[in-house]
């Protein structure tokens, strides 16, 4: 594999192409304009109306219409489109990535992603798999926010043969949006992200669809307020995503749903039991969910918090590609402020 680039002349920039300029796609340019780094962004998408959307944004420094003209010359590029579209777009532009590329993605579902990058993607390019844990159930360019990735954990799925300095690329990437780098495998993230994002989903179209299906939603309707709208505000998230990421992510989806089950079975039979409702047993179990919900809330969980930067045996972006994203100015400035901070007796960190 070709070796990144590790350093590009100060008075050239970095050219990061996002495919797919849909909600994701847009907002990520948006946030990477708002960042530090000094970049071209490109867009584009098969869609001239989100083409059209992505460039009213301001986000994009231009969007094209074709694959290929975003593409070519790219150092880094994102594919931002539904997961299932990957694997074509891959194909398609296997013949366009310049060597030495960084290739990511920002989808939900990791293992078969890294699977289509290492059958698809051209020897010459380092596959470095990503997924921002942001978003919001409204789709399309022009609900793109900016701040959406401030604070998230933004996972990182490397492929087995990418480069410790593309790692660091999309490590720096992450945090120059503001989300937080979280190093996880493939399987654990398919499996994590099923619990925490796909299985909130599929509870929001059932009880969307369980209701609205009732020959009473017409009286139903009127009384649903906060909570029913709290519950089922995922149900309104764009179906064309969703449908793919339970396309590539069923079983470990279908697992959480049969745990979600007997979750319900339990509280089912308390209230059906023999003699009337287990009041003691529901009691018992609401003060676990407030007691584990408020823990959740307070950031407090059972294992280690593994949300962190980047590992110690990555290299640092300033040591690899700092100087493509921010320049030489930028990363002397950097190492003056970093030593200057070591050689201050009174610092305590």
């Amino acid at each position: 594999m070709t070796p990144i680039k590790p350093a590009f002349p100060e008075d050239s920039l970095t050219t990061i192409a996002i495919v797919g300029t849909g909600l994701m796609g847009t907002s990520l340019a948006l946030a990477i304009k708002n960042s530090n780094l000094e970049v071209d962004v490109v867009g584009t998408d098969y869609d001239s109306s989100a083409r059209s959307g992505a460039q009213k944004s301001g986000g994009f420094t231009k969007v094209e219409s074709r694959l290929s003209n975003a593409v070519i010359g790219a150092d880094v590029v994102v594919f931002a489109t539904p997961v299932m579209a990957m694997r074509e777009m891959m194909e398609s532009a296997a013949n366009d990535f310049q060597e030495g590329c960084v290739v990511t993605d920002i989808g939900s579902s990791k293992r078969a992603v890294l699977e289509w990058a290492a059958e698809v993607l051209p020897k010459h390019v380092n596959f470095v798999g990503g997924h921002p844990m942001a978003g919001r159930e409204k789709s399309g360019p022009q609900n793109a926010d900016p701040t959406m990735f401030k604070g998230k954990p933004y996972c990182i799925i490397p492929s087995a043969a990418a480069e410790k300095s593309a790692v660091s690329s999309i490590t720096t990437l992450a945090e120059s949006i503001g989300a937080k780098p979280f190093f996880i495998g493939a399987d654990e993230h398919d499996s994590f992200v099923a619990a925490a994002s796909h299985l909130p989903f599929m509870m929001s179209v059932a009880l969307m669809n369980c209701t609205s299906s009732s020959a009473n939603w017409e009286d139903i309707g009127p009384l649903a307020s906060t909570g029913f709208g709290d519950l089922s505000r995922l149900a309104s998230g764009d179906p064309t995503m969703h449908r793919d990421i339970c396309m590539t992510n069923a079983e470990p989806i279908a697992a959480w749903i049969d745990s979600y089950i007997r979750e319900l079975y339990d509280l089912r039979n308390m209230l059906t039991k023999e003699g009337g409702p287990d009041a003691d047993a529901m009691q018992s179990m609401f003060s676990e969910a407030l007691d584990s919900r408020a823990r959740w809330q307070a950031g407090i969980f059972s294992t280690i918090d593994r949300i962190h930067g980047p590992s110690p045996e990555i290299p640092s972006f300033a040591e690899s590609m700092g100087e493509m994203f921010i320049g030489r100015r930028g990363i002397d400035a950097q190492k003056r402020i970093l030593q200057g901070l070591k050689d201050d007796p009174g610092n305590k960190k």
